[in-house]
């Protein structure tokens, strides 16, 4: 369904706690919305598209492009997606109602519920008393994505989560816990444990029957089964070679409680209302919850202005509440802005959105028509190392024809020491390229599943073209 939108009737049944009337979008900024969301799918070739936005106590949905191209199935606010990073908000507001109710405090060492749980740094044992559950809370305790998200193994199993855990066991830490924040989706994991172990249950079932239930957020998932059986979780995918095609990316059902919850616009348009503390129908216990997740840890410096709280980003004043999400094939953001009583939420099927997009629907509510959608950093790689492949290849093979030709000729010049020398540099740096393939090897694996496969292919003919540049050298005398 290309356009969406619930004015006052669907923002009451969506809302109870909405009691006072707002304005309504103007169909121009209806249109704007409309036109920016369809061209970002146009643009960026990602499939499907859908947002919702809260502004002035009203709820208004909109959606481009398809659930699932293939099938035609067109994406709408009910469409399923996974929202990567934006599921850290979930599981810190799990594991804060724990806190709330008396079953664990923040500040426990993270032994005191994984006894096994050890941390090096500079190949040394880290104290672990000191290594409290506010540590992973707020990505300050040095375990971070540069160093570790290498670790979480793929897999669907119910261990999956202890597994994931375990693989991080005498690590080396970025930095000691506690001095600075540096993000890494790993913690959230540790955490997502933590509730597994208080609680006695799997991550999973806690979050359903504890959170999700209570808050009303019946179209959000923790298994993946369950959401395919609704039969709307949208197709993900990826592109390359300026194609966009399906992906199915492995299973991390060990690093579920950082990346891998599954939701719609519709349950998320809820979410930020009860972030907001506009939704009224809420157990009591979850408004102090909320507080609590919204306030970033001041105790480290800020990052570009921004401290991390409970699975969000937020400034000094919390009058930017954020976070973003990538997933191999999905994409996700949510800015919630309480001073202009104004939330958004996006959330697509394609790694090439360029989540500013949120930012120039903002510009719109505030009056600025003229938006126009920018490709992101992730489709501008792969663009330009597409391109680098072609060219490369295609030289490649040019040098190559041109060798053959040079060595079939009658007359040949005697071997000179400039020849030598010309022909000694092209094979440094021949070999130089293929050491770096043999050398990036063991990562591939995963390089191919987070990045577009045209890394590979341009290394490859980086390495080629070097080759055959070489055979041209030695063979032109």
């Amino acid at each position: 369904m290309k356009n969406i939108i619930a004015f006052v009737l669907v923002a009451l049944i969506l809302f109870p706690g909405f009691t006072t009337p707002g304005y309504a979008l103007s169909t121009s900024q209806s249109d704007s919305i409309q036109t920016l969301l369809d061209d970002a799918c146009r643009v960026s070739g990602v499939p499907g598209m859908s947002l919702s936005i809260l502004a002035n106590d009203q709820v208004y949905y909109f959606s481009s492009g398809y659930a699932n191209r293939e099938k035609r199935q067109v994406a709408n606010e009910n469409t399923l997606y996974e929202l990567a990073s934006v599921s850290k908000a979930f599981t810190g507001m799990g594991i804060l109602l724990m806190e709330e109710q008396g079953l664990l405090s923040m500040n426990d060492p993270i032994q005191k519920y994984l006894p096994w749980f050890t941390l090096n740094y500079q190949g040394k044992p880290v104290d672990m008393q000191g290594v409290t559950l506010n540590t992973f809370l707020h990505h300050t305790s040095g375990l971070t994505n540069r160093l570790h998200s290498q670790y979480i193994p793929q897999g669907n199993t119910p261990d999956m989560l202890k597994k994931t855990v375990a693989m991080l066991v005498d690590t080396n830490l970025s930095f000691y816990p506690g001095e600075q924040y540096d993000y890494g989706t790993v913690n959230y994991d540790v955490l997502g444990l933590v509730i597994e172990v208080v609680s006695g249950q799997r991550y999973e079932d806690y979050m359903k029957k504890q959170v999700f239930q209570p808050l009303g957020l019946n179209q959000t998932y923790v298994y993946k089964e369950a959401a395919q059986a609704t039969g709307q979780l949208a197709q993900g995918y990826r592109s390359c070679f300026f194609i966009t095609t399906p992906y199915d990316a492995p299973d991390f059902t060990g690093n579920k409680p950082a990346g891998y919850i599954i939701s719609c616009t519709h349950d998320m348009a809820r979410w930020m209302g009860i972030q907001m503390g506009i939704v009224s129908d809420i157990p009591e216990i979850f408004r102090k919850v909320i507080k609590t997740s919204h306030q970033g840890d001041q105790s480290v410096s800020d990052v570009n202005g921004m401290f991390y709280a409970a699975g969000w980003s937020v400034n000094s004043d919390q009058t930017i509440i954020e976070h973003a999400g990538g997933n191999p094939n999905f994409a996700t953001q949510v800015v919630l802005l309480p001073r202009e009583n104004t939330a958004i939420c996006l959330l697509s099927n394609g790694t090439n959105t360029n989540l500013n997009l949120v930012l120039k629907v903002k510009d719109i509510l505030a009056g600025n028509l003229a938006q126009s959608y920018q490709i992101n950093a992730t489709q501008f790689l792969d663009i330009a190392l597409s391109s680098a492949t072609i060219i490369c290849g295609l030289l490649a093979l040019l040098f190559f024809v041109w060798g053959l030709r040079q060595k079939k000729m009658p007359k040949r010049q005697p071997i000179t020491k400039k020849h030598i020398i010309a022909t000694g540099s092209c094979l440094i740096v021949t070999l130089i390229c293929w050491a770096l393939l043999v050398l990036i090897g063991p990562n591939w694996s995963t390089i191919l599943i987070w990045q577009t496969s045209s890394m590979l292919t341009a290394l490859l003919s980086l390495a080629l073209f070097a080759t055959s540049i070489t055979w041209f050298v030695a063979t032109r005398r």
